[in-house]
């Protein structure tokens, strides 16, 4: 169908003065925001980054689980997938995100995770979470903005009007709550756009970014995907409410945590409520602000094993990504005597596996397999996408569930280090 283009030629990025802890850009409360309403949840979204963020220490504190007190509510408009995560006491804010780019083939799927640590502190101080797959998948900006709509009028006719809406997308998710904020803001209060690609094009009938958001816009970002934020919040138009940039310091697509998420919530409330915000600012650049938050390391989760290794359990199955989250951490794999980029025995379902411990997916070959350490501080195991499986392999994906356990052991001596 059709996509977005960045204006082709934008500006370079200005500088700052000097570098301060704080800054005072404040923008305009946007006419549709109901203030006490937006006062009120402002307060009890800080208090939750203030538990999450600065009560937890080493050692002390367990695995995310799930939420409880809520329902997922599912259904189809037009084509497109949704899923809604209602809490039982609705406090009016939503928060509803928009999906990356995904293959033509892959399913229609909304893949909500009301477990992720974001959406379960939103969900336990009543947000409603919402997430739609689009009527098709491939580069389909404005049927994605109409399908975003369609699910945010659904709720309004089954829940009743929201208070406030802020929009959440990541990748070309981002690109979409971007133009949205630009463009179709007359519903929506904000928006965040996580890793978000700005140069993606396509020639039949494109919409194009003007630069200039109607509402709050920030850009979560890693250093990766830094470029073209950088140049949106430094051109030189005139923004009703000038967009901003949270800079997490770390490398790799769409590698933010949780909690980074939830600072940059917490970063649009400030925006929206004219408030200075409470980050560090980064010198030499355009408004930008350093988010970075490291993981905390939990008690380990994991079953130690006699004859070596440890038995660990997967939280999560991202099914378009065909990615597994383990309860494993970096510290499991190190007490199991397994070094950053050596190879390691998975035993899964019966069937035993060579797989690398890895910095990311890019640490191995097409076809191989790979546990490597995600923002949040646990680690995921993922298969390389490959058009012909390994030969070593004999399946091209292990069909994993939540809870299912996973056994690692130790290889020992050459094999590995050896490339396979």
């Amino acid at each position: 169908m059709n996509t977005d283009s960045c204006r082709a030629a934008l500006p370079g990025s200005a500088t700052l003065a000097s570098a301060r802890r704080k800054s005072a850009i404040v923008t305009n409360i946007p006419d549709n925001v109901n203030p006490a309403r937006a006062r009120k949840v402002f307060r009890k979204l800080v208090l939750v980054l203030t538990l999450l963020l600065h009560s937890v220490s080493a050692g002390q504190t367990a695995p995310p689980s799930a939420p409880t007190g809520f329902t997922l509510d599912t259904g189809t408009i037009e084509g497109a997938t949704f899923a809604i995560a209602r809490p039982a006491q609705w406090n009016g804010t939503l928060l509803l995100i928009a999906h990356g780019l995904r293959d033509d083939k892959a399913p229609l799927l909304p893949d909500l995770n009301p477990g992720q640590l974001a959406h379960r502190a939103l969900l336990d101080q009543g947000w409603m979470v919402a997430k739609t797959s689009f009527r098709r998948n491939g580069m389909v900006i404005r049927d994605a903005i109409d399908d975003l709509e369609n699910l945010r009028a659904h709720i309004e006719d089954t829940y009743g009007k929201p208070q406030q809406v802020v929009l959440e997308g990541d990748s070309m998710g981002g690109a979409i709550v971007t133009l949205i904020a630009e463009q179709f803001p007359e519903h929506y209060q904000g928006a965040i756009a996580v890793d978000v690609v700005l140069q993606t094009r396509k020639s039949k009938d494109p919409l194009t970014f003007n630069l200039q958001p109607q509402i709050p816009l920030v850009f979560l970002t890693n250093q990766s995907e830094l470029k073209g934020p950088r140049k949106y919040v430094s051109a030189p138009f005139d923004q009703q409410h000038k967009a901003l940039i949270l800079e997490v310091r770390r490398e790799g697509a769409g590698n933010v945590s949780q909690r980074e998420r939830l600072v940059a919530l917490r970063t649009l409330f400030d925006m929206i409520e004219r408030q200075p915000i409470e980050l560090p600012i980064i010198a030499g650049a355009p408004p930008m602000f350093d988010a970075t938050v490291e993981p905390v390391p939990f008690t380990s989760a994991v079953r130690p094993l006699a004859e070596g290794g440890f038995e660990a359990r997967v939280t999560e199955v991202d099914e378009i990504e065909s990615t597994v989250v383990l309860n494993a951490q970096p510290s499991d794999f190190s007490a199991a005597d397994i070094a950053p980029d050596t190879w390691f025995e998975l035993v899964a379902k019966g069937q035993t596996y060579r797989a690398s411990y890895g910095r990311s997916p890019a640490s191995v070959k097409p076809g191989q397999w790979v546990a490597f350490p995600d923002a949040d501080g646990f680690c995921e195991l993922k298969q390389r996408p490959s058009r012909k499986p390994a030969a070593s392999q004999t399946a091209a994906s292990i069909p994993l569930k939540t809870g299912d356990p996973v056994v690692v052991h130790r290889l020992s001596g050459s094999a590995a280090a050896e490339v396979p």
